[in-house]
């Protein structure tokens, strides 16, 4: 083992225990866009709640239709 080998150790190991502290701070969620409302494991269910929640907000679906028929003309 030669002075690069264990140079390289060294910072493949130091990544590993900041990428640990990280999600032990935010959890498995930490870097999901969702991870406000998330409850710590990125479930397909929380993900089908968070989108219903959405679909019901006025605001949401006043912009989904908008961009919509912005995509329908530029189809044309």
């Amino acid at each position: 083992m030669n002075l690069s080998t264990l140079i390289a150790l060294i910072i493949v190991a130091a990544l590993f225990g900041l990428a640990s502290i990280y999600l032990y701070k935010n959890g498995t969620c930490g870097a999901c866009p969702d991870a406000p409302n998330c409850n710590g494991h990125c479930s397909r269910d929380n993900k089908k709640a968070i989108k219903k929640s959405l679909k019901e907000n006025a605001e949401f679906k006043e912009k989904s239709d908008m961009i919509d028929d912005i995509i329908k003309k530029h189809k044309v």
